[in-house]
């Protein structure tokens, strides 16, 4: 429980800002920087394995994760219709059949493969900015050592 925390649990620093987001991008753990965060490519666990950083930390939280995967798709688009207006600029007769197919498929394609690495890095921007508090580095502990009310009532394993 909270007796087994230290100082150092507490009261060290949190990563940089490039590490953070160095972790987001590579789908880690933001908190500790641990590998294992998605049961499949669409499923993120409820919390980290090896820190038990919670990370969908209120409701509705992973609508910035949406946000960034819109940008990165709308980012893409933006260089589709760019190199398009350049093509179009050298051949005036260019067609707008070909454009338009890549741009569907990129704004279907683009979206389920960024998936996960918007929540992780929605994660990471989300820790950055909001530090954890004392209530949730101790929940994140004891979702950890299997300690605290979740075992009281037999649900210390639930998701696992």
């Amino acid at each position: 429980m909270a007796e087994d925390l230290s100082a150092d649990d507490v009261l060290e620093p949190s990563p940089s800002w490039t590490v953070l987001m160095g972790r987001g991008l590579r789908k880690r753990c933001p908190r500790c920087g641990a590998r294992g965060l998605y049961r499949g490519w669409f499923h993120m666990l409820e919390r980290c394995p090896a820190c038990g950083f919670k990370f969908e930390r209120e409701p509705g939280f992973f609508v910035g994760a949406y946000l960034i995967n819109f940008a990165i798709v709308e980012g893409l688009l933006f260089v589709l219709v760019m190199a398009f207006v350049v093509v179009l600029a050298n051949d005036s007769r260019a067609g707008i059949v070909v454009p338009l197919v890549i741009g569907a498929v990129l704004a279907v394609a683009a979206p389920l493969a960024f998936y996960p690495y918007s929540r992780t890095i929605w994660s990471a921007i989300d820790l950055a900015a909001t530090p954890l508090e004392l209530a949730e580095i101790v929940e994140a502990r004891e979702a950890v050592t299997g300690e605290g009310k979740g075992d009281s009532k037999g649900e210390g394993d639930r998701g696992r």
